[in-house]
């Protein structure tokens, strides 16, 4: 009998085997069925999420648009990477389809050497790679066309531009569905629109960006009014605006034109294009700004020790690593978490900020967007002009405790920086009929002004923003920071458009170690400061040694006595122990940076694995005691 009740209960667990599979397949069949449009994501920023702003975008279109994806097979076959990359892509289409419920149509295709559909890939401009020495090309991008036949491509889905995937496509589709973009009038100071070579060449990339959204009408420094059709203002380094125009941009926002400002105490940009013309300045727009309510302190540039962004260089002939406290990397800690120009912005990048402040009773507020931290300071704005002390800055960095504003909005209702109404014409103006007439002045805004101020006009050029990187011989542009995203949602929010704002955002999670960060600038500051002292000790000491080897008799002898070369001797050995001591400072300051990260690392490596394995042996130990318990009762019951 108990041979046959352990066969029996041997084929019970064999049976019990096979359905467990069965079981196992039918739930996985039925949850991919079911649940197929169900999906968790557990990470911090849902970087796996679709946007409310992309849902937004596909609930309105209003005609066709049909996007068709290119995948080469030997391109997928030959680099694994690829065919990730390309079922995510897929995937995401595919739910763009159903969101969209159909307006977007889908479309694959497999372009392999010889076949039409690389005909039809190379018709609509798609980048090929490379795939063998022969020559042969494999495909990757994607081709989107509405019924019209306006076409939006990516002609090459560069894995480096990954995390962007969701902002490129539904940038597509919004571009398909728009009728008409707004129209943004661009007044600069510096050639931002591009020009001759030595004005600086190739328009400046946040204006791509820009372009992607708006179409965009330049406005010269020397006109002398706004065309009527433009929406919005974007003003950047004003100088040298003729007075008609400045009275211009006064009325156009006192009567609801909006306005996006970027205004600078010392533009490194604009000191780098006048190097040997010497006409470079701050921003010469204190007259509307004061108006606004708005202060651009003058001579004073930002320092935020906690926002420092790390460079490399020169020290006495070496290089070496710090803090430059005047370039900053700004979080979204320091934004307006609830305001929808940063809301979903990951990080803001700044060159020799200004610092805005509030000018009592003119009727208006400044509620700040980007602030610094409160390990700021006021910096002398001759410090970073030129040859700037970056190790200097550094050490001799004393935080005010408060924070500083560098981007606002303004709030209120202004009035004219022109109380008297119009300028008077020059001599040689003469009225024209794009000319503001003297009777239509505004004296005072009768609605709340659309406008925003920004004290950092360097953090525009690509070099604070972007990274540029070559891929099969096509250069790619990989933003690493918000700036860009910053002004079109400026743009875009004061149009009354805020579809793509949270798309923008979406980079790749940034996520410093704070605290380590926070040891090592602590730990550096003192250290820096030790390191001048004994600098300092160092080259008075080689100064004496000089003076003392130098001095020679009139006929050229040298002439050293017992008690110079004792006392040359005692700087030698003086000179030797603060060089030492020197490197044992430089050994404190990575000390607790070493200890610290050692620490992660035990926790990272061994220290969870350990826990899983402790956690894994008792619950191992528990249910065998439990199948022991049972048995022996079972047996003393038997």
């Amino acid at each position: 009998m108990k041979f046959l009740a352990a066969i029996d209960r041997g084929k019970l667990a064999g049976l019990s085997a096979v359905l467990a599979v069965i079981i196992f397949l039918a739930v996985n069949i039925f949850a991919n069925t079911t649940f197929r449009g169900l999906e968790v994501d557990l990470t911090e920023e849902n970087l796996f999420t679709l946007n409310d702003g992309t849902r937004e975008i596909l609930q309105n279109i209003n005609e066709p648009i049909t996007v068709r994806l290119f995948v080469s097979k030997r391109l997928t076959e030959l680099n694994p990477g690829h065919a990730t990359y390309a079922d995510r892509v897929r995937e995401l289409l595919e739910r763009y389809v159903d969101i969209s419920g159909g307006k977007i149509q889908l479309e694959l295709y497999s372009p392999e050497p010889f076949t039409d559909e690389v005909d039809l890939a190379v018709s609509f401009g798609l980048q090929g790679v490379p795939l063998d020495n022969a020559g042969d090309l494999g495909y990757f991008g994607i081709v989107a066309t509405n019924s019209v036949d306006n076409l939006e491509r990516i002609a090459y889905l560069s894995p480096e531009r990954e995390s962007f995937l969701e902002y490129d496509l539904s940038k597509m589709i919004f571009k398909l569905a728009q009728d008409k973009k707004p129209l943004v009038g661009l007044i600069a100071g510096l050639p931002v629109a591009g020009g001759p070579r030595q004005q600086g060449g190739q328009a400046w990339a946040f204006l791509e960006q820009v372009r992607e959204f708006f179409d965009i009408t330049t406005i010269a420094v020397s006109d002398k009014a706004i065309p009527k059709d433009v929406d919005a203002l974007l003003i950047v380094h004003p100088k040298g605006i003729n007075d008609q125009l400045m009275y211009a941009i006064d009325q156009f926002v006192l009567k609801g034109g909006k306005a996006v400002v970027f205004v600078d105490e010392n533009s490194e940009i604009d000191v780098a294009m006048a190097r040997g013309r010497g006409n470079a300045g701050p921003s010469d727009f204190d007259k509307i700004l004061n108006a606004w309510g708005v202060e651009l302190v003058e001579g004073k540039v930002l320092g935020d020790v906690a926002s420092a962004r790390r460079v490399n260089v020169n020290l006495r002939g070496q290089t070496s690593v710090t803090d430059y406290v005047t370039w900053l990397s700004i979080l979204p800690k320091h934004f307006k978490a609830d305001d929808a120009i940063t809301a979903d912005l990951q990080r803001i990048t700044l060159a020799n900020a200004g610092i805005l402040k509030p000018i009592a009773d003119k009727g208006t507020t400044l509620e700040p967007l980007i602030q610094s931290s409160p390990q700021s300071m006021e910096i002398d704005v001759a410090k970073v002009r030129t040859n700037p002390d970056v190790v200097g800055m550094f050490r001799e960095f004393k935080a005010s405790g408060e924070q500083k504003t560098v981007a606002a909005r303004v709030l209120g209702k202004p009035s004219s920086a022109f109380p008297d109404g119009r300028p008077a014409l020059n001599e040689s103006e003469v009225e024209t009929p794009d000319l503001l007439k003297p009777e239509d002045h505004v004296a005072k805004a009768d609605k709340d002004v659309s406008v925003v101020v920004v004290s950092d006009v360097d953090m525009l050029h690509e070099q604070f923003w972007m990274q540029s990187r070559q891929l099969f011989g096509q250069t790619f542009s990989v933003p690493f920071a918000n700036n860009a995203d910053f002004v079109v949602n400026s743009l875009e929010n004061l149009s009354g458009g805020t579809a793509l704002m949270s798309l923008r955002a979406r980079s790749e999670a940034f996520r410093p170690f704070t605290y380590v960060d926070e040891v090592r600038k602590n730990a550096e500051q003192q250290f820096r400061t030790k390191e001048q002292q004994l600098a300092d000790q160092i080259e008075n000491i080689k100064t004496e040694l000089a003076n003392l080897l130098n001095r020679e008799q009139a006929g050229g002898e040298l002439v050293i006595g017992p008690e110079d070369k004792a006392k040359a001797e005692e700087y030698r050995r003086e000179m030797v122990r603060l060089r030492k001591e020197l490197r044992d400072v430089q050994y404190e300051l990575r000390k607790d940076i070493d200890d610290l990260d050692a620490l992660l690392k035990f926790i990272n490596i061994a220290a969870i694995p350990l826990l899983l394995g402790v956690i894994a042996l008792v619950w191992l130990f528990v249910g065998r005691a439990r199948r022991a318990r049972r048995y022996h009762l079972a047996k003393h019951e038997g």
